[in-house]
């Protein structure tokens, strides 16, 4: 049988000993193993004979297939074998085909595709030839940031020359503050190169070359630092299409070998990285991560160096408003909106969150920008007249036709409905949307129904945060859900605390069955409408469901976010794809959890064990229960949680799953006493790697009923298992699952079984 779901594959068609070898049969063979495994991500072939350029874009063709190819593990002897490897007998040595491939320098282009960093430069090395073919490759993406003991580029004058010589061939740069604040003054000195005596003192436009647009400095740029290191010209890149910026910072930052001053003042670096945005007018991917804002100056130089983007198709940005005792309201909600309506038409994805401010970070700036006041402009900066800058930010006019991901989660709770509805209205085609916060709805159901009607295509929901986005997002979120287009939505993600009810939804389970046959993943936190049997329409229906999180406070009650036994038991699931499962289970206390006065726990009786007429219905409905969850065969991490209550509401609810456990879930039992035992129905968990929730084994109930049996049994069902609650605290060396732990070792598997989450 054919081999058709490979992810690594290592082929050697080396010949061996005085077996015959016919390369080119060998070549078609791999290559016809190549094309039936389209997953695979990790190849290494060795000992390849190319006869003819036929054998060499066979080859070549074979790698472009693999759409999730990541690494080609091809050392150099690729490329020596020749005809004499196979054949010692031929006297009439030609050129290889190998050879002739490696002349080729779109060949080697396209071979350099599948290499990483450290294949495409161990090919290098291999000739002067292979060095100018591949060097464009190697320095298409350069990641630079330093670590104390490691190499870095800006840490040697042969990298930084090296560098300098092959930035025209730059298209995706990684950099953190400190290559930042260097680049840029590497930057500068090089136009000082090129400016003469006449022009120092004015601002010059300069063309670098005929390929790259004109570059100038700007009058809002800060000036060159001090040289308190060595400062090598480097040309500006000009022609960057990726550009992923950290701009967090180290409390140790001057023990970096090129730190320059700068680096500690956020407002410089905040010009430092507009002005290589302007550079690279052709930016289709940018990423800027920590960006700290002091004021409404950095906000508009941020938004306008966007707006210049006229390619952009993916932005994420996460901001930090400075927080100081004169700060004034958050004008991140306004930032977010100006970028937002700043951005190109061709805009795909958008991301933009803020980030808490830590006060640690405050150790590391220059003073003046600590205690100066907010807004207060730095003693380098220029008015915005002298530097040609508006009060006004651009704004677009056009929908975002293009846009199909909006991530506007984690914001200050100051956007306002108009905003919302205005992005929303700029948004046709999106199909994922990730709520910001919004202070407050005059009618949240007509904005749901305008939201659906602006994006009819969504299939993705969300809202993030430690508040979810505020009540008023929240319900939106549940009215949207029911306004959009049927069988539409995949993902719905509706949490935060506090609490909160909405208004009007009576039958919250009528929203999940619109989209009973696409959703896969569900999260529902906080929200009181989700009740049982909202609960047990969502895994009674949605059939193509793979995470379901139904998160509960203990102390609330069993009305709300909990899935009642009779409930869970009174249809057959459909979920059965489902891998991820978090659900609260409300049991009646009554027989077993609780016994009435005078009656021993069914665990502690005397032998043989009799149960009573309602004790043994309970654990038929237990043994249904544990008979659907054992069906769940795809299950890989399981959250089970119990839930007891009284179901005349005499008693108080007892909601500390942690100390709560399921009767006889993970006994075997015994007939010859009559002890009832399940453990045996979860016999199809096969994939489960990790299991918490009410399972502690500590407790009185699971002490008395779990044993070797149980262990040995959990051993041999269980395969994957790799994290467990089983215990607040590692077994004791007598324990049977000490016995269970060395199983797994001997096996060259880690079994972690006081695992709480």
């Amino acid at each position: 049988m054919m081999m058709t779901m490979l992810t690594r594959l290592k082929q050697d068609l080396c010949g061996q000993g005085e077996h015959e070898v016919v390369p080119k049969a060998t070549l078609t063979h791999a290559c016809w193993i190549i094309d039936s495994n389209p997953s695979l991500m990790d190849l290494k072939p060795t000992g390849i004979l190319l006869k003819d350029p036929r054998d060499a874009y066979l080859l070549t063709a074979s790698l472009f297939r693999l759409l999730r190819f990541q690494t080609l593990h091809a050392d150099y002897t690729l490329s020596c074998y020749t005809e004499a490897t196979y054949n010692h007998n031929n006297n009439n040595p030609m050129t290889s085909a190998a050879t002739r491939f490696f002349e080729l320098p779109e060949l080697v282009a396209h071979l350099t595709q599948h290499l990483d960093s450290r294949g495409i430069s161990r090919l290098m090395r291999t000739s002067r030839r292979l060095h100018q073919f591949c060097t464009p490759a190697h320095y298409y993406k350069v990641s630079a940031s330093y670590k104390a003991f490691a190499g870095n580029l800006f840490g040697a004058t042969e990298s930084i020359l090296a560098f300098a010589k092959n930035v025209h061939h730059v298209r995706h740069i990684e950099f953190k503050r400190h290559d930042i604040v260097y680049y840029t003054n590497c930057v500068t000195a090089f136009l000082d190169l090129l400016v003469t005596p006449l022009q120092q003192n004015t601002a010059a436009n300069i063309t670098i070359n005929g390929n790259q647009p004109t570059l100038s400095r700007p009058a809002w740029l800060a000036p060159p630092d001090p040289r308190i290191c060595t400062v090598l010209p480097i040309p500006p890149m000009t022609l960057l299409t990726k550009m992923d910026f950290d701009l967090s910072e180290r409390l140790k930052c001057e023990d970096c070998p090129y730190y320059l001053p700068s680096y500690r003042d956020p407002k410089a670096t905040i010009t430092q990285v507009c002005w290589i945005i302007d550079s690279n007018p052709h930016l289709l991917d940018v990423t800027l991560t920590s960006v700290l804002l002091k004021g409404l100056r950095d906000a508009r130089l941020l938004t306008r160096s966007i707006s210049g983007l006229r390619k952009l198709e993916f932005l994420s940005l996460e901001l930090t408003q400075w927080e100081g005792e004169e700060t004034p309201e958050s004008v991140m909600p306004r930032v977010g909106t100006d970028i937002f309506f700043a951005c190109s038409p061709t805009l795909r994805e958008m991301s933009v969150i803020s980030k808490w401010d830590d006060p640690n970070e405050n150790l590391v700036f220059l003073d003046e920008y600590v205690f100066n006041p907010w807004g207060t402009l730095q003693p380098w900066e220029k008015s915005d007249e002298e530097c040609g800058l508006t009060t006004t930010t651009p704004t677009r006019q056009e929908p975002l036709e293009e846009l199909k991901s909006l991530l506007l989660g984690r914001f200050c709770e100051d956007t306002t409905e108009g905003d919302l509805r205005s992005m929303l209205r700029h948004c046709p085609n999106l199909t994922t949307l990730v709520m910001p916060a919004v202070s407050e709805i005059q009618n949240i159901r007509q904005l749901a129904k305008e939201g659906a009607e602006y994006c009819p295509r969504l299939t993705n929901l969300s809202s993030e945060g430690f508040s979810g986005g505020g009540d008023a997002i929240r319900g939106l979120l549940l009215w949207m859900l029911g306004e959009l287009p049927p069988q539409q939505v995949t993902r719905f993600h509706c949490g935060g605390i506090p609490s909160f009810t909405v208004h009007g939804l009576d039958d919250a389970g009528s929203i999940f069955r619109r989209h009973s046959s696409t959703l896969r993943e569900i999260l529902l936190n906080g929200c009181q409408n989700i009740d049982s049997k909202a609960i047990q329409a969502i895994v009674v229906e949605c059939g193509a469901l793979e995470r379901l999180t139904v998160q509960r406070s203990m102390n609330e009650d069993q009305r709300h976010r909990c899935l009642k036994l009779e409930d869970a038991i009174e249809f057959p699931w459909a979920c059965n794809r489902i891998k991820c499962l978090l659900l609260t289970i409300a049991i009646p206390d009554t027989p077993l959890n609780l016994p009435a006065d005078l009656v021993v726990p069914y665990y502690r009786r005397r032998l043989p064990i009799t149960l009573s007429a309602k004790e043994t219905q309970q654990f038929r409905d237990l043994e249904s229960f544990y008979r659907q969850l054992g069906a769940l065969t795809e299950l890989e991490r399981l959250d089970l949680r119990a839930l007891f209550f009284d179901p005349s509401g005499d008693r108080e609810v007892s909601g500390n799953f942690m100390v709560n456990t399921f009767p006889g879930m993970f006994s075997l039992g015994k007939k010859e006493i009559r002890r009832p035992g399940y453990l045996q129905l979860l016999g199809g968990l096969t994939k489960l790697k990790e299991l918490y929730g009410s399972i502690c084994l500590a407790m009185e109930e699971t002490e008395a009923t779990v044993g070797m049996d149980e262990v040995v049994w959990m051993d041999k069902h269980w395969p994957a298992l790799e994290r467990a609650g089983f215990f607040w605290v590692s077994p004791i060396d007598s324990n049977p699952f000490t016995w269970f732990q060395e199983q797994r070792q001997k096996r060259g598997r880690t079994l972690d079984l006081s695992a709480l989450y």
